[in-house]
């Protein structure tokens, strides 16, 4: 009896020295954030942005890459995710896709989050509420996608990671408008975990007329309080660049 008394005893012992590790280790991410501090370096933080959830977009596909996976690599995954979503659903990843009254014209948008070599910091993840607006340019004006969420199940944004989404832009059927092109992107942040992004671009999928825009701005979206936004847009960034046109 003595014995398994003093086995009980142990046993609650080393659970109680587990559970003081990891409280310990949660605690210590949780000090170096708030050392780190406001970490903003866009010029744009601490706005009110209403996040209406219901009428976020969600992407078709999401798929997070970790900082071992190239780009290459990253790719050839995704892509193969896109033709078993598209053979499942009847249809092809080429050009428009007619559907009804609405013609339905896919593209992908990839971030790339920094490391410490980028930032010089070890945390530049982040677990905040990510948005984006893309605009497209046509001949007969601007569309613009608002609030696509880029907030999905299981890890996302981590640090070095690639995040790759698959999205469908709505047009007429019949189409009205003789081309198409990626035009900017303006990527919003929630509260105060902040985020170094490092890269981020839009493209069409199609292997012919293809259009795309990258930008690689590597800076901190952050913000001071919780309810407050911080944004990055692709609009006249030195380090943006777009090319190619889709025409129908």
């Amino acid at each position: 009896m003595k014995s398994l008394k003093k086995n009980v005893v142990l046993a609650l012992c080393i659970l109680g020295i587990v559970s003081c590790e990891k409280t310990e280790s949660d605690t210590e991410i949780l000090n170096i954030k708030e050392q780190e501090g406001f970490m903003s370096t866009t010029g744009n933080s601490n706005a009110t942005v209403a996040d209406d959830q219901s009428e976020a977009i969600q992407p078709i596909i999401h798929m997070n890459f970790g900082a071992e996976t190239s780009k290459a690599e990253a790719s050839i995954k995704f892509d193969e995710a896109i033709a078993k979503y598209h053979s499942k659903n009847n249809n092809k990843n080429r050009g428009p896709v007619l559907s009804g009254k609405i013609t339905k014209w896919y593209y992908k948008v990839t971030t790339i989050t920094g490391t410490y070599e980028d930032s010089g910091s070890n945390h530049c993840g982040t677990d905040g509420s990510a948005r984006l607006d893309v605009s497209f340019l046509t001949d007969l004006g601007i569309i613009t996608k608002h609030n696509i969420a880029l907030n999905n199940p299981g890890n996302d944004r981590e640090e070095g990671s690639w995040d790759i989404y698959y999205l469908e832009l709505d047009l007429p059927n019949p189409l009205t408008i003789d081309w198409i092109e990626v035009d900017s992107a303006l990527i919003r942040l929630k509260g105060t975990d902040g985020w170094f992004l490092k890269e981020i671009a839009i493209a069409s999928t199609s292997d012919e007329d293809y259009t795309a825009l990258s930008s690689k701005p590597k800076l901190w979206l952050d913000s001071s309080a919780n309810n407050l936004w911080d944004s990055f847009d692709t609009n006249g960034h030195e380090t943006t660049n777009k090319s190619g046109r889709y025409d129908f």
